[in-house]
């Protein structure tokens, strides 16, 4: 076990790791933002620029740059290696609660007390596309591992949304997911189940059925959850003149379907209708 006790000076909200998992960095109540030797278990340098609580941090898939967001509405880029800091975005209107970097590498998603989900392109440094739906604070985010146009949120009233990008509203709304505030999202790594944690005191699993199955989940709360052959609402849904480059397939012969989700995924790749791993 590595401990450093003097890691902030105060409350530490978020870590994430480099690709390599020699590095990692946090951010704290302190304002700051810190990069680490995971070996040496030593503080590298401290990324000042935030005027408030920073709430989250995320290392970028590939390359030494974090995205780091904070009470100060603030979304900024850094460069992890020299501390500099690249730029700031200014599109939230309270508190960013949440970033994260999809694994293309030129997205970064974002969200907020504002309630407002947020996709900005780091290539031209511009917001391409706001998300509205939920009710409010959007307290959580979570790509999907192989099909980067879609993504899940979670929020402060306990829902979960499923969203597409080049869509502004949510493919799917999931309304009573939790009894309380969804803390924390994450997929599997094939991308079949979703797991989220939330104050209700209880951490769920999400599966979508196979493709070709109904859409219903084994335990739902009332509503058909997700997507499926059955969810009309998705039928024909793509996304149209939006620059977005095509989703990678997953590996082997389920290329061009989302394990566990369904045929009815409107995604830019061809389906196969092949049956599903265990």
């Amino acid at each position: 076990v590595k401990a450093n006790k003097t890691a902030h000076k105060e409350a530490v909200y978020d870590l994430s790791f480099s690709r390599t998992d020699l590095k990692f960095c946090s951010c704290s109540k302190d304002a700051s933002v810190k990069v680490w030797d995971f070996a040496r278990c030593q503080e590298e340098r401290s990324l000042s620029g935030h005027g408030w609580d920073v709430k989250s941090v995320d290392w970028h898939p590939t390359k030494s740059l974090l995205v780091s967001g904070g009470k100060d509405n603030l979304v900024k880029l850094w460069d992890a290696k020299t501390g500099k800091e690249l730029c700031s975005f200014h599109g939230h209107k309270n508190t960013v609660l949440s970033v994260k970097w999809n694994q293309n590498g030129n997205w970064v998603l974002t969200s907020s007390k504002d309630q407002i989900i947020k996709l900005y392109d780091i290539r031209s440094m511009k917001e391409l596309e706001s998300f509205r739906g939920h009710r409010k604070d959007v307290t959580a985010l979570a790509w999907h591992p192989f099909h980067e146009e879609y993504f899940v949120s979670g929020s402060f009233d306990g829902s979960i949304f499923h969203w597409l990008v080049g869509h502004d509203t949510p493919q799917v709304e999931m309304h009573g997911a939790h009894d309380n505030s969804v803390w924390d999202l994450s997929w599997h790594p094939m991308g079949y189940l979703l797991c989220s944690g939330s104050n209700d005191y209880t951490t769920r699993f999400w599966c979508r059925s196979r493709p070709g199955d109904s859409g219903r989940d084994k335990f739902t709360t009332g509503q058909s959850q997700g997507y499926g052959d059955q969810n009309s609402l998705l039928t024909g849904r793509t996304a149209i003149g939006f620059p977005a480059p095509e989703p990678p397939s997953t590996p082997g012969p389920y290329s061009g379907t989302i394990p566990g989700v369904g045929a009815a995924m409107p995604l830019t790749v061809g389906f196969d209708q092949g049956d599903q791993r265990q």
